[in-house]
């Protein structure tokens, strides 16, 4: 059948011709909306995959729509297809962490159950560990900023999307969430400026707004904001390294130096900052 041979070799534009066709004949059956929806997927258009996929109505296909819906961060979406999966396989180890993931910020408890039977997976271990040492009403935070740490922004986003909803303003939050959509390529401006306005003395907002300037091309305004940071805690190492990697990126080595040097002495014995410093000498015109 030319279909299944176009699919094989994938030729994705040719076997969906002919499976539109078939279906112009014969009609839609759940196993041909289910091929619609790898093709279209194999093609790179997983919201069209996902439309097909739902038409199925195949208990089957609840793992791929979740996929799709994780990807596309359809999280309501994603929750109701990872809970179908899990009533058809409830050891499911990528369905029971992934809507650990989802659940952590909303609901700990069912999150750290999740969390549990995802088996061995060090964040997995680590969101579990953060989620049953927090307050209640600090697991939302303490969900996003562990899941920030392990380089989950979609996730971290929600988390501290939702953090901030439960107790507004709460700029630390908004900010954090500024930093998530930073960090997927999105705009973090507006939850950034918000969170400067509501808290402009708070070190974590103005740190995280000073990354956020950097990551747009304000470089003036980076040094600002890392500045007044590294200001009101100024026994924080991380701040003042980050003052040290702004100077630096406006060509004022002599300023980098010191505030890099000041980073290395806060840090005591953590040798992140140390190789900071030898980096930065390294780089220095004549090394």
């Amino acid at each position: 059948m030319r279909l299944q041979s176009h699919y094989r070799a994938g030729r994705w534009m040719q076997a969906l011709y002919h499976l539109e066709a078939l279906a112009a004949r014969e009609g839609w059956t759940s196993d041909r909306l289910r091929l619609a929806g790898d093709i279209w997927r194999q093609m790179g258009d997983p919201a069209l995959a996902a439309a097909y996929w739902e038409a199925a109505a195949n208990p089957g296909l609840a793992r791929r729509l979740a996929e799709v819906y994780l990807d596309l961060q359809r999280w309501s979406d994603a929750a109701a297809a990872l809970e179908t999966l899990l009533q058809t396989a409830p050891n499911d180890v990528w369905g029971h962490y992934h809507l650990g993931l989802l659940r952590a910020a909303f609901d700990p408890t069912a999150a750290a159950d999740h969390l549990r039977r995802a088996g061995a997976a060090p964040v997995a271990a680590d969101l579990l560990a953060a989620l049953t040492t927090a307050a209640p009403d600090d697991a939302p935070m303490a969900a996003g900023l562990t899941l920030a740490e392990n380089d989950l922004w979609p996730y971290a986003e929600l988390a501290f999307q939702h953090a901030a909803n439960l107790q507004p303003p709460y700029p630390e939050a908004l900010a954090y969430a500024g930093l998530s959509r930073d960090q997927q390529g999105k705009d973090g401006s507006k939850l950034i400026r918000q969170a400067a306005a509501a808290a402009p003395s708070s070190p974590v907002v103005r740190y995280l707004q000073g990354l956020h300037l950097r990551r747009v091309g304000d470089l003036a305004g980076s040094l600002e904001a890392l500045q007044v940071a590294a200001a009101l805690a100024p026994l924080n190492p991380a701040y003042a390294a980050e003052v040290g990697e702004a100077y630096r990126l406006l060509d004022d080595l002599g300023n980098a130096q010191i505030w890099l040097e000041r980073a290395v002495t806060l840090a005591g014995a953590d040798p992140r900052f140390r190789r900071l410093l030898d980096d930065f000498y390294a780089s220095l015109p004549g090394n």
